[in-house]
């Protein structure tokens, strides 16, 4: 049997990829299979008052605290996502430099990443388990360069390959998505998507063994339903709810009808946690809830062409 951890979308969170890591040892599988959207979405400026006060703002909150209680909010802001950036009095100029913030928000992605990675490492460095790694689509392209150089006999880029798992299994991994409102990094359009999808898919000959890690769910299904948004990118709320609909990827349903691989694992749909079925293959989306700290993923035990057992997680 061929046990799975499977998770997606912590957004820079770092308790929730150290949860993620334990979780894969406390259940002992045999992978670790990351779906993408690795880094945060913010810097937080923590900025030095005329008084000598640090100020700043998380969540629409704002704050004013004293040097000696500053640790205390670092490792807060990393456990929602964010990257904190202390200003001096002397520096709070460069704040108005877009060039200087956005150099220094992409560092901040690589260094946590690298940081991750060394944990992992750490943590299975006496163990059979591998961690396979890819971005999603609301990561910066140069990521990718960490993935490359961290790559070792327990840790794999995943992304835009053909990989053999244990036990004969294959799997092919794909972290973009088609176009969302925000038109994020890795946004492409269906065709480009569906290319390098099937691009990849005929270097396997038997697809009764492959396992499909796509991060965007496949279209009209129980795990690709999100709020319907009105032009200002705001939730249509309806007779007092929220109305939802279809966003995932065309490209990659039709993939999976083509090809019928035994697994589907997606990510990027946060609120859609859940399980469905195209056909033969099962497909699941964990759901993520990160910036509350809380790890969402996927236990899948599989047995020659068949899914054995699944169990959705949190902790």
């Amino acid at each position: 049997m061929l046990k799975i951890l499977y998770a997606s979308d912590f957004h820079g969170s770092t308790i929730v990829f150290r949860k993620f890591i334990n979780a894969g040892l406390m259940y002992k599988a045999d992978v670790l299979i990351y779906g993408g959207d690795i880094s945060g979405k913010a810097l937080v400026p923590i900025v030095e008052s005329d008084t000598g006060t640090y100020v700043f703002e998380v969540m629409g909150k704002r704050y004013e605290v004293k040097p000696s209680e500053i640790n205390t909010h670092l490792e807060r802001i990393e456990n929602i996502g964010y990257y904190p950036l202390i200003v001096r009095k002397e520096e709070r100029s460069r704040l108005e430099d877009n060039a200087y913030l956005s150099m220094v928000f992409k560092e901040s992605m690589k260094d946590r990443l690298r940081k991750w990675i060394e944990f992992a490492k750490s943590k299975l460095k006496n163990t059979s388990i591998k961690l396979y790694l890819q971005l999603g689509n609301d990561d910066d392209q140069e990521l990718e360069s960490v993935l490359r150089e961290a790559e070792d006999d327990k840790v794999v880029h995943a992304e835009n390959k053909v990989l053999e798992l244990p036990l004969g299994y294959y799997m092919i991994s794909n972290g973009y998505a088609n176009i969302t409102p925000w038109h994020c990094p890795r946004d492409f359009d269906e065709d480009f998507i569906y290319g390098k999808l099937e691009e990849l898919v005929s270097r396997i000959s038997n697809t009764s063994s492959l396992i499909l890690n796509t991060h965007c769910p496949p279209y009209n299904t129980n795990i690709d339903l999100a709020p319907k948004l009105d032009r200002d990118l705001k939730p249509i709320i309806t007779g007092g709810g929220v109305v939802m609909e279809h966003v995932g990827c065309i490209s990659v349903r039709r993939i999976i009808e083509k090809y019928q691989p035994l697994l589907g694992l997606h990510g990027h749909i946060h609120e859609s946690r859940g399980i469905d079925k195209i056909g033969r293959t099962l497909v699941l989306n964990p759901g993520s809830d990160y910036n509350v700290g809380v790890l969402r993923a996927a236990f899948v035990v599989l047995e020659k062409d068949k899914v054995k057992s699944y169990l959705l997680i949190s902790g």
